[in-house]
């Protein structure tokens, strides 16, 4: 099935009530009614009718009709390059997985094979090379930067710390669209004072959604395990379907999934197309504060204990073609050489994938 650009461009005209004749194909279309929610609408028909590779984020760099209908058509090009392009599985890992410098970190990972990395602002903030400098190496190794995180203290917030939280959140923008990323991760509070009230939480994430989408970018969220009051995926996953914004989008994350008891069944019903990221990690079974083995114990898939085959398995058979980011916490992977640490990371990932039946992670 292909998707022609007049059918498209008919699409377009539809969704903003006018006839194809009367829009403008150079003026951005936001100018002429279209909004975040009509854009998603159009990203779920064109997946329909034969794109499987548009997405909200390619859509909003540039929104021209005319740089819409080039980019569809390279999209249907590529899909007819890649007999089977819906068994691709992308890898990242999480730079904090890595010890080293940042520029380090990413020579790691793409000679390693990974395609892209999940970027941890202290290792931005802290390293040696402007937000420019990174974006442009990130380009020369062929690494797209899948995440930028994390944001905290984001939600469960009064209504006069939100103005405050929202202030900091733009500046968070800015400095993505310096290094280009294009979603951050914001996660669940942690803090004794946060409000229970869900609908609070729904707002306030909505908000920060509203204010990513203005720049192009989306807002993936996570629940950790020690979360005040969403502190499992099925709570992370009832505030982004209660939201229902088409920049909000849910991370699952195999360790704060696992140590709270859930499982594969915790999926089931969650639309493969909501789920922006999967962090890997494995984990020895502990007794203790969860935040400590979180940040100290979570190792490379197949050194650890928990079942990842499952929750995995079900991922992909659900439809799930985002990336697997690796997301170490080990105080002694850190101190190894990241070269190592990331070559047996993708090695791991590729035997990982492999168990769940899907096949082997290509090489970047």
């Amino acid at each position: 099935m292909s998707l022609t650009a007049d059918e498209a461009a008919a699409d377009v005209a539809e969704v903003l009530f006018l006839e194809p004749r009367d829009v403008d194909h150079r003026l951005d279309l936001r100018e002429q009614g279209l909004d975040s929610v009509r854009t998603m609408e159009l990203v779920d028909r064109w997946r329909r009718a034969g794109v499987p590779g548009v997405s909200f984020v390619l859509l909003a760099e540039d929104r021209r009709l005319e740089r819409w209908l080039e980019l569809l058509g390279e999209l249907q090009a590529e899909t007819r390059d890649d007999p089977e392009p819906a068994t691709r599985v992308r890898t990242c890992i999480a730079t904090v997985s890595l010890g080293g410098t940042l520029p380090e970190k990413l020579d790691a990972a793409a000679a390693a094979g990974f395609d892209g990395v999940e970027l941890l602002d202290a290792d931005l903030r802290d390293g040696p090379w402007a937000a420019a400098r990174v974006a442009a190496r990130c380009a020369e190794l062929g690494l797209d930067i899948d995440l930028y995180q994390p944001f905290r203290r984001a939600e469960g917030v009064d209504d006069a710390e939100f103005d405050a939280v929202l202030a900091r959140f733009r500046g968070e923008l800015d400095v993505m669209a310096d290094v280009g990323a294009s979603s951050i991760l914001v996660v669940s509070n942690t803090d004794a004072d946060a409000d229970p009230d869900r609908d609070r939480t729904v707002r306030q994430l909505t908000t920060l959604a509203d204010a990513a989408a203005d720049r192009g970018m989306t807002v993936t969220y996570e629940a950790l395990a020690w979360g005040t009051h969403v502190g499992r995926f099925t709570d992370a996953w009832d505030v982004v379907r209660r939201a229902d914004h088409p920049a909000l989008s849910v991370a699952v994350d195999t360790f704060h999934l696992i140590c709270r008891g859930e499982d594969a069944a915790a999926l089931a019903g969650v639309p493969a197309g909501k789920i922006s990221l999967v962090q890997v990690s494995d984990a020895p079974w502990r007794s203790g504060g969860l935040a400590e083995w979180s940040r100290n114990h979570r190792c490379l898939p197949g050194d650890g204990e928990f079942d990842l085959v499952g929750p995995l398995a079900a991922l992909l058979a659900g439809g799930y073609r985002g990336a697997l980011s690796l997301e170490l916490f080990d105080p002694a992977l850190r101190r190894r050489d990241p070269h190592e640490v990331a070559a047996r990371g993708a090695a791991a990932l590729d035997e990982l994938v492999a168990r769940t039946g899907a096949g082997a992670v290509p090489a970047g």
